[in-house]
């Protein structure tokens, strides 16, 4: 039986390469024999040999042992942030080419290090804000070169748990020294350290999402059952607060922007300007968004040299020339309708617990309450905790300590989610225990005379008419129709 036309051709490293070397008569009899074999294999079993994959191009090479790869694969993933860090800073420098290109380099090393929270420091100043865009790039970088990894080792579920976090974590720690090492080459020890730190929480990020992709892996499957959709209900909930926080921010952008043309008419530098402006604010826009939840829970953000921007007050002084310093709100009182923004809170804390609670069987009251209170209560500390990390400065004399403030967003937060957890709680407790009685008083037996008899078994006997006739049901006949078996059951339930 001749090979399948649709197989690839076999090759052995004895038979020399298909690409034309010569072969010798000794070689086209071990070929022969070789075909004559799978022959014989498949006619007494039924099987062809299978043949080896060709189409694992990222197969391990034999011989070279996997942490070589895990480690490259660290250091390879801190190279492309690096390096896309530096095509945008070289781009913007080509539009206008101020300064030589040994500059921008460095500056982009600078952006590099504060995308990973080691800050900016750079020309006398120090910027400690984080560029939380930068820091997602850098995440959907590392989750890209770890995914591509765990395709060349051929990971899997089957692969050892213990394996997994190993090599994850040797990714991880790679990443992270890496990054600890350019720090302390080009800046200083508090800033390489900061920057470590930073590099180590990202790439374990990164490799979660990785293994997330690639093997269907969940945050919440090596929890207790509890907390399985615990991580999917604070996401929700996240979620809804990051709405909120965006549409606070296009509402200011929307309502001043005539300050806005202005803004970025007075930053010059034609349309590459525009686009550099743009870049650099899309930078620190999930910080700014982080800072308008903050606003719409009611804490507000502080601007430094005595700035405070809130729902109720709001006192600005020094800021930077940036068109999205447009948004912010005109000095002075608040208005009532800008305390309408405390709703979304409410708003999002339900959400999770409703998206917590649709996944239990809990039929309560009381517990639904608890348990959606709990959540509201974890997603409050959970924004809370983020808002105080997007705090920093931008600058050493007045832009200090800006962000969200940690005190205020605490109480507010919890106490605006941990309300709708509350109150999303009763109410599924309450509809799945009215549910649980109607579908208990349907199943009930009847009892009639001391003996308890199902309604089906009394609509089903000659006997049903006088054991019920002294309680006024009417029963079918045996021989009636289905429409009037159902309706005369249905009286009886």
């Amino acid at each position: 039986m001749s090979q399948n036309r649709k197989t690839p051709p076999r090759t052995r490293p004895d038979l020399g390469r298909p690409g034309g070397t010569r072969r010798t008569p000794r070689d086209d009899r071990l070929r022969t024999s070789d075909h004559q074999q799978d022959d014989l294999f498949e006619g007494v079993t039924g099987v062809r040999p299978e043949l080896p994959p060709t189409d694992l191009p990222l197969a391990p090479r034999a011989g070279r042992p996997a942490w070589i790869g895990i480690l490259t694969a660290g250091a390879a993933a801190a190279a492309c942030g690096w390096v896309a860090l530096t095509a945008l800073a070289s781009l913007a420098w080509l539009t206008s080419p101020l300064g030589s290109y040994g500059a921008v380099m460095g500056t982009a090393t600078q952006l590099w290090l504060a995308g990973h929270g080691g800050g900016l420091y750079a020309a006398g100043t120090r910027w400690t804000v984080v560029p939380s865009g930068i820091t997602l790039l850098l995440v959907w970088l590392m989750s890209q070169v770890s995914a591509e990894v765990m395709r060349r080792l051929q990971d899997s579920d089957a692969t050892p748990t213990p394996i997994r976090l190993l090599r994850g974590g040797l990714v991880a720690l790679t990443y992270a020294t890496v990054v600890g090492a350019v720090g302390l080459a080009v800046g200083q020890p508090r800033q390489a350290g900061a920057a470590f730190g930073g590099a180590l929480l990202l790439g374990m990020v990164g490799v979660w999402w990785a293994r997330a992709r690639i093997s269907r892996w969940r945050l919440g499957t090596w929890w207790p059952g509890w907390g399985h959709q615990l991580p999917r209900s604070l996401a929700v909930g996240l979620l809804a607060l990051g709405v909120l926080g965006s549409a606070t921010l296009v509402t200011g952008l929307v309502q001043h922007r005539g300050q806005v043309a202005v803004l970025t008419a007075a930053l010059g530098g034609g349309a590459a300007g525009g686009l550099g402006a743009v870049l650099a604010q899309a930078a620190f826009l999930p910080t700014f968004v982080v800072w308008a939840v903050s606003y719409a829970l009611g804490a507000g953000f502080d601007l430094g040299d005595g700035g405070l921007v809130s729902p109720s007050d709001t006192h600005l002084g020094l800021l930077p020339a940036w068109p999205v310093t447009a948004a912010l709100p005109t000095p002075g009182p608040g208005s009532y309708l800008g305390l309408c923004w405390l709703a979304g809170g409410v708003v999002a804390g339900g959400l999770a617990a409703w998206v917590y609670l649709r996944g239990t069987h809990w039929t309560r009251p009381d517990t639904g309450t608890m348990l959606g209170g709990c959540v509201g209560l974890l997603l409050g500390l959970l924004t809370a905790g983020i808002g105080t990390m997007t705090r920093g400065d931008l600058g050493v004399a007045r832009l200090v300590g800006l962000g969200p403030r940690p005190l205020e967003l605490l109480v507010l937060a919890v106490t605006l989610t941990t309300c709708g957890g509350l109150v999303t709680g009763l109410g599924v407790g309450i509809a799945r225990w009215l549910s649980a009685r109607r579908a208990a008083r349907a199943s009930a037996p009847l009892e009639v005379s001391g003996t308890l008899l199902a309604p089906r078994e009394l609509a089903g006997t000659e006997q049903a008419g006088e054991l019920v006739a002294g309680i006024g049901v009417g029963v079918p006949d045996v021989g009636a129709g289905d429409a009037d078996r159902d309706e005369h059951g249905d009286g009886q339930s």
